[in-house]
């Protein structure tokens, strides 16, 4: 089988950067979290303790119960 796609002679288009994610205060708090864990348990039972949590969170996600951004830290007046 022969294919008739060829190469454009030269790329079209500008790339974009992907946006740059918002640092929000919680962020600061997380991350030293994230640290705090690991400095005090290790780094393997920080991250048991981490997917526990995650897996708390997914739960009360799936049941429902998730809380709605706070439009003081939304982007936009929409909360997207």
């Amino acid at each position: 089988m022969s294919s008739n796609v060829k190469a454009w002679p030269k790329p079209t288009g500008k790339p974009h950067e992907a946006p740059k994610r918002i640092v929000r205060p919680c962020d600061y708090g997380l991350s030293s979290a994230v640290y705090s864990l690991e400095q005090q348990l290790g780094t393997i039972e920080a991250y048991n303790r981490l997917v526990e949590a995650a897996a708390a969170l997914r739960a009360r996600i799936d049941a429902g119960e998730a809380k709605a951004q706070n439009s003081m830290f939304a982007v936009s007046v929409k909360g997207d």
